[in-house]
C-alpha cells in the first residue's frame, strides 16, 4: 500500500482477550473464528479513528468469500461511518485495479504492479525468517535471542527499499542467524509440518504461540502453508521453479478431487507429502466450525495410516484453554521422541 502512495495507515493492533470479545458479541453464534477476530479488529481501529478498513477477501468457496460483506453490514449497523476496500487476490487483475485507483488514488499501472511485486518478494522472506527461527529457537544457546534477531530480521524486510536491495537479502537473512546465533548441536532432532486454515496457522493469539510451544519441547517446526499461495505470481509464472502448492494440490487428488474452500487441497496433499519432506508428524490446525477444514480433519486418519506418518489435529476459538492445549502437544511430541527412537 505505502508503494502505491497510501501512507496514511495505522497498522492493526495484536489480536488479544479483548478483540476476540468484542467480535464474539457482534458475529453470527456459529460463524468461524477469524471472522470473530478480524472484526473484533476493525472495531478497534474504527476506535482509533481509521476510515478505510482493507480486507484480503475474495470470491471463495466457502463461508470466507461473505466476510468483509458482512462485517460491512455488522460494522454500519453499529453505527460506524467507513469506507471498505476488498483486495481480492485471487483476481490480480482486480487486485491491481483496486491498488491503482482505490489505494494509489489513481497511480500509474507501472507502479500499482511494482507494489504488487514488492509485496510478494516481501513475503517470501518474511517466510523465510518465521522458518529460520522456528529451527534456530531449538537449538540457541542464548534463550529468547532467536526472537530478538527474527525481530530485527522483520524489520529489515520492512524498511529495505528498491528491488536490486531486496534480492541480497535472500542471502543476508540467513547469515544474519548464523553470525549472530550461539547454537547447541543435537543429534536426531525431531521435525514436524504445521498446516491448516491459513489465519489460524500464522495468529499466535489464536493458535496460542504453537511454534514456540513445540520448538521449547525441542521440535523443529515449519509452515507449509502461506500467503505465497495466492500472492506469489513471480512463484506462479516461473516455469523452472516447481509451486510447492501446485504439487501438494496434486498429491490429494486420491483424497479430495475437488476445491471446496480453504486450504484444504493443499493441506491434504502437503499430509501425504510429510514423510517425504522429511517431518516426523504434522499438526494440522483449524477454526471450530472451519467447514474446509472439517473435511481435511475426516480423510486424516486414513491418510495417517496408509502414509505412516502421526497427525494431531487441533480445533481452536476464542474459548480454547492453555493447558489442555499444553498437555495435547507435549503427549505428541513424547510420542514421536519414543517413534524416533524405536
Amino acid at each position: 500500500m505505502r508503494e502505491a502512495g497510501k501512507n496514511d495507515l495505522i497498522l492493526p493492533k495484536k489480536p488479544n482477550r479483548k478483540t476476540a470479545e468484542l467480535g464474539a458479541r457482534y458475529s453470527p453464534e456459529f460463524i468461524c473464528t477469524p471472522f470473530k477476530l478480524t472484526l473484533g479488529t476493525y472495531i478497534e481501529m474504527l476506535e482509533e479513528g481509521a476510515d478505510e478498513l482493507g480486507s484480503g477477501s475474495c470470491h471463495s468457496w466457502c463461508r470466507f468469500g461473505y466476510y468483509w460483506p458482512v462485517q460491512k453490514l455488522i460494522l454500519e449497523d453499529l453505527g460506524y461511518d467507513f469506507k471498505f476496500i476488498c483486495l481480492d487476490y485471487l483476481r490480480p487483475s482486480i487486485l491491481l485495479k483496486t491498488l491503482q485507483k482505490e489505494i494509489g488514488n489513481n497511480c500509474s499501472l507501472q507502479q500499482a504492479i511494482r507494489a504488487f511485486r514488492i509485496g510478494w518478494i516481501k513475503n517470501r522472506f518474511t517466510d523465510l525468517v518465521d522458518n529460520l527461527l522456528y529451527s534456530y529457537r531449538v537449538i540457541e544457546t542464548e534463550k529468547g535471542l532467536s526472537e530478538k534477531i527474527a525481530e530485527k530480521a522483520y524489520r529489515i524486510i520492512v524498511e529495505t527499499k528498491e528491488l536490486r536491495n531486496m534480492k541480497k537479502l535472500r542471502k543476508q537473512l540467513p547469515e544474519f542467524f548464523e553470525k549472530n546465533i550461539d547454537v547447541q548441536k543435537k543429534d536426531d532432532l525431531i521435525k514436524i509440518g504445521i498446516c491448516g486454515e491459513l489465519y489460524v496457522v500464522y495468529e499466535p493469539s489464536l493458535n496460542l504461540d504453537i511454534h514456540k510451544k513445540l520448538n521449547e519441547l525441542g521440535i523443529v517446526v515449519e509452515n507449509t502453508v502461506s500467503l505465497r499461495s495466492y500472492l506469489d505470481i513471480g512463484l506462479k509464472l516461473n516455469p523452472f521453479v516447481k509451486s510447492p502448492y501446485k504439487t501438494a494440490i496434486k498429491a490429494a487428488k486420491p483424497y479430495i478431487e475437488n476445491k471446496c474452500g480453504g486450504e484444504t487441497l493443499e493441506n491434504v496433499g502437503d499430509i501425504v507429502l510429510g514423510k517425504k519432506h522429511g517431518n516426523d508428524g504434522m499438526v494440522h490446525l483449524y477454526p471450530f466450525t472451519c467447514m474446509p477444514e472439517i473435511i481435511t480433519r475426516s480423510l486424516i486418519p486414513q491418510i495417517s495410516r496408509e502414509h505412516d506418518i502421526p497427525v494431531l489435529s487441533l480445533v481452536l476459538d476464542e474459548h480454547t484453554g492453555e493447558a489442555g492445549f499444553h498437555t495435547r502437544l507435549e503427549a505428541y511430541a513424547d510420542m514421536l521422541i519414543r517413534r524416533k527412537m524405536k
